[in-house]
């Protein structure tokens, strides 16, 4: 949660870090980058520019926020390929009938809280159920988290339909990996989620549009 909290303020203010470390309780600014750098594959600096923010996948009850699917798949054309041997993974997603015709990223992490980028992903549009293939995915164990947001919703009332697989699916050679996705409206006890599809490795060079960030407000 701290670490969501600084990801949230690095994006949204003009804090220092220094102010931002003190706001979510670390210890020392030296703690806070290297457990940041560690976690997130980039340092709070790197975190603050502007191609990372845009290419920002931020899922919570208050504060969510998705790329656009052209800017997604740019940043997928892009993402060098992992080394080693690379794995399909296939499967459907359910999104529920209020959801309606919705851009959804599904992608795939090491860890089942995700504070990197996804190591593989894919972008489409749906209604319903769909089918999805996530190619490029490498060896070891993996959960995937599928995102979606209403086209509809986009600019307004802000939802957005969440599932993962919770636990680790072991992904090797001959082993064939298929997940069931069944969406659901994000939760206010939903662990909060702050990705950036932004590799550190790769110079994004021109300007993508700004993501649909959406402040939510509680009744």
């Amino acid at each position: 949660m701290r670490l969501f909290a600084a990801k949230r303020l690095l994006l949204t203010t003009d804090l220092t870090v220094s102010d931002i470390v003190c706001g979510v309780g670390y210890n020392s600014v030296g703690t806070f980058t290297s457990r940041f750098t560690r976690a997130v594959g980039m340092s709070p600096t790197q975190y603050r520019d502007p191609r990372v923010a845009e290419l920002l996948v931020v899922v919570s009850h208050e504060y969510s926020c998705l790329p656009g699917t052209d800017e997604m798949r740019r940043a997928r054309f892009l993402k060098p390929r992992a080394p080693g041997p690379c794995h399909t993974i296939s499967g459907t997603l359910d999104l529920p009938e209020e959801a309606g015709a919705s851009d959804v990223l599904v992608a795939v992490f090491p860890e089942a809280v995700p504070q990197g980028s996804p190591v593989a992903y894919e972008v489409f549009s749906a209604t319903g159920r769909a089918e999805f293939s996530i190619a490029d995915v490498p060896t070891g164990p993996h959960v995937v988290i599928a995102v979606a947001v209403p086209k509809s919703d986009r600019t307004r009332s802000g939802r957005m339909f969440l599932s993962s697989t919770r636990h680790p699916l072991r992904i090797a050679r001959g082993l064939r990996t298929y997940v069931h996705l069944p969406l659901e409206e994000v939760q206010e006890t939903d662990t909060p989620l702050a990705v950036t599809l932004a590799d550190p490795s790769v110079t994004l060079e021109g300007k993508f549009s700004r993501s649909a960030c959406i402040r939510q407000t509680v009744a």
